[in-house]
């Protein structure tokens, strides 16, 4: 069981960490942010106290320090920089380490952690002042005093801590405790220890002390309750709340007399020995009362769910839009009237079910975008280069097993852009440009479909030289013309590279093949553009799921195809188009539009067919439309793509295949990848003639 909640520990944890390194980004666009510093503050604490909760030792002790500096910043003793904030993005990566490791044992990992301490305090131990010094915050002005409203705006509690003897024995400290009642907000503390047994009586791990805890806070009874969520059966704890003022910040000399009486005779203090700090004006609470109701009723309840039972339950809802679509078969074939309503019932309950489950596995891309930010902050620094990663739509969801596949190509492309496309800033200068170069990614839904577009404002990519490189390395045949289109599409070559050097961040030609081939496994598209001087684009079309699609099922020679319904514009009959012919380009007038098509049997099986009760299927292609002619259409099914076996995956224009209701196979055929394979056969063709 204690595994159990270690594991859900590092969870969370590693989602805090995620947190802070958001939060430094705009901690260091925004330094004076308190509402950060803050932030980052207590996703510090929350590691720190729960690693001391769950025997993360050294996490605990490490974490203790780097909060410490970022409590200096909150007090305005330390002003936020570039190298507390390198620091501590080097720390985050060093506190995922011992979250993976555990407490140390071995020398040189004891040693090391020794030296990333040593690197912390720096900036807050005493007999080290230069550093400190040079860091903390210019005290050219005193800070002007808190307004009396808003300190009275705190509510007052006295918290009296009452731990059991056995406290200890679940590996507990209870100063984590007190650690997380004292970052509240103001407080005073008192520590009673005459129950702690002489020397020669004494046991260790037997608890004595108890304690009373003076706190000013803005968090209500809840939030203090909270802290002793994991010891309420080993800690007798009363809470109580004291007259309203800022005389605990302020320690007048009644309040420090009061707890020095009590300390000396070891009493508790009760709430009626505060009754002297009473003030006579008083702030209404009912506008906190409003705000703290509004708060707890804007809660959303969520709940931590294992991605193998989200996985498990997208393969259940899968087999069962099999097991539904051969039950209306079957309902079609009885042809019974109760039968029939069962079974469209039947069909919205499992459209409806299977709705749900995809909008649980889908998760936000922002989280997973992070890992970009920093990468481009690096990169910043290993290559000389001024570079900011802006994102724009992050918010959007995508199937988790889609954002998988998507980091490797993602990786490879912002490396380029870093490496390959963004000028050093001398030379962006002699261009007229920023010396601060964008890598821009931008994500917005399309249809059925997620865009994502990674551009940079660089150097662009040289046409020319691109197609001197294809020559050189025997891409390209001398003297075939290419388009420009063609002519970009050579960088996702295998082995194909322009940089002029290798270096640890790219050039070895095995960067955008990889984007290609690992879109490809997930039925995406990767379309390049690019200007000279003035940056390139890559733009991801990617399915928002993998496991089920709205397919239209038509049949081509007998044989069964699945096109899915999201690239589907129109369905035509060949008596409202004209068809026209020029050498081998085919295509048809519709609506004052001449749109190419591709006769589907005569592509797979070099087969005419001249039947006009034939259907023509309009489907998107970039920015314009293409018609694929397929002999009959059986009609609209929810298919199960299921992956094709190692024979198959050859086979770009087929993406998966389907078992239908009634045990037949049907293939899915990617638009994209046909018609593209059908453009490049007509070239070859041509230019053989």
């Amino acid at each position: 069981m204690l595994d159990k909640f270690k594991q859900k520990f590092v969870e969370e944890a590693l989602d805090n960490v995620a947190d802070l390194e958001e939060a430094l980004f705009q901690l260091e666009k925004e330094p004076e942010n308190e509402e950060l510093v803050e932030r980052i503050f207590r996703s510090m604490h929350t590691i720190k106290g729960g690693g001391a909760m769950f025997g993360f030792n050294d996490l605990s002790a490490f974490t203790h320090n780097l909060e410490t500096i970022f409590d200096m910043v909150r007090n305005k003793k330390l002003a936020v920089d570039k190298e507390i904030i390198s620091l501590t993005f080097e720390s985050l990566d060093y506190i995922r380490q011992l979250l993976d490791l555990g407490d140390l044992t071995d020398e040189e990992g004891i040693n090391r952690q020794k030296e990333y301490i040593a690197k912390i305090q720096r900036y807050f131990t005493p007999d080290v002042s230069a550093p400190a010094a040079s860091k903390a915050a210019a005290p050219a002005a005193p800070a002007p005093a808190a307004p009396a409203p808003a300190a009275q705006s705190k509510k007052n509690y006295l918290i009296t801590i009452e731990p059991l003897p056995t406290l200890l024995d679940n590996g507990t400290n209870p100063l984590f405790i007190l650690d997380d009642l004292t970052a509240m907000g103001d407080w005073k503390t008192m520590a009673f220890i005459k129950d702690i047994p002489p020397y020669a009586d004494f046991k260790p791990l037997t608890l004595g002390i108890r304690w009373q805890v003076l706190l000013s806070t803005e968090q209500d009874v809840n939030d203090i309750k909270d802290v002793f969520i994991f010891v309420e059966d080993e800690c007798k704890v009363d809470i109580a709340e004291l007259v309203p003022g800022n005389y605990i910040a302020e320690s007048p000399e009644p309040l420090v007399a009061l707890l020095a009486k009590a300390a000396a005779d070891e009493q508790y203090l009760k709430a009626a020995d505060f009754e002297q700090f009473k003030v006579v004006k008083k702030t209404a609470p009912k506008p906190k009362e409003e705000k703290g109701k509004a708060a707890a009723d804007a809660k959303i309840s969520t709940m931590r769910v294992a991605s193998s039972k989200i996985d498990e339950l997208v393969n259940a809802v899968s087999e069962l839009v099999t097991m539904q679509a051969q039950f209306s078969l079957l309902a079609e074939k009885n042809g019974d009237p109760n039968l029939i309503a069962m079974a469209e019932q039947m069909e919205k309950l499992t459209r409806q079910l299977r709705e749900n489950s995809f909008e649980m596995s889908l998760i936000p891309l922002q989280g997973e975008l992070v890992r970009f930010q920093r990468l481009v902050r690096d990169l910043s620094k290993t290559l000389n280069k001024e570079l900011e990663f802006v994102v724009e739509g992050g918010d959007i969801e995508l199937d988790k097993n889609i954002i998988e596949h998507l980091m490797d190509p993602m990786l490879h492309i912002i490396r380029n852009s870093a490496d390959h496309g963004i000028e050093l800033p001398e030379e962006r200068i002699k261009k007229g440009k920023n010396p601060k170069g964008t890598i821009l990614l931008k994500a917005f839904y399309s249809g059925s479909s997620v865009i994502i577009k990674i551009s940079d404002d660089g150097k662009g990519m040289d046409p020319d030289k691109l197609l001197k490189k294809g020559i050189e390395r025997g891409l390209v045949d001398p003297g075939v013309t290419l388009s420009k289109s063609e002519i970009l599409n050579l960088i996702f070559a295998s082995g194909f590279s322009t940089a002029e050097k290798v270096s640890d961040v790219s050039g070895r030609g095995v960067g955008m093949d990889v984007v290609k081939s690992k879109i490809a496994e997930i039925r995406g598209d990767v379309i390049v553009d690019s200007e000279k001087d003035q940056g390139t684009t890559l733009t991801l079309e990617l399915p928002l799921t993998l496991s089920i699609i709205d397919g239209l099922l038509t049949k081509v020679k007998g044989e069964q195809y699945v096109v899915p319904l999201s690239n589907i514009e129109r369905i035509l009959t060949f008596v409202e188009v004209e068809f026209s012919q020029s050498g081998l380009s085919k295509s048809f007038l519709y609506q004052g539009e001449q749109i190419s098509y591709i006769d589907v049997a005569e592509l797979f099986y070099s087969q005419k067919q001249d039947d006009a009760k034939r259907k023509i299927l309009l489907v998107k292609f970039g920015d314009r439309r293409v018609g694929l002619v397929v002999d009959e259409i059986v009609g609209e099914y929810q298919i199960v793509v299921k992956p094709l076996g190692r024979y198959m995956r050859r086979i770009d224009m087929i993406s998966g295949a389907s078992v239908m209701g009634d045990g037949s196979l049907s293939l899915v055929i990617d638009t994209n990848r046909l018609i593209n394979y059908y453009n490049q056969r007509r070239l070859k063709k041509k230019e053989s003639e």
